[in-house]
């Protein structure tokens, strides 16, 4: 999906994802860090969601 050419790069996503992915199933909710500026305009602002569909 991603086309990550380097076997290394993408070992370490699927190990992140996967972490990610038991750590939401245990019910722990991502936490992004965010400033209260960004907070106050836009609380529905997910720095994390913006950087992989290209959003600033």
């Amino acid at each position: 999906m991603l086309k990550i050419s380097d076997n290394y790069i993408a070992y370490c996503l699927d190990e992140a994802i996967a972490e990610f992915i038991i750590l939401i199933e245990k019910g722990k909710e991502p936490r992004f860090k965010r400033s209260k500026e960004e907070t106050k305009n836009n609380p529905g602002y997910n720095p994390g969601l913006n950087m992989l569909v290209g959003k600033k």
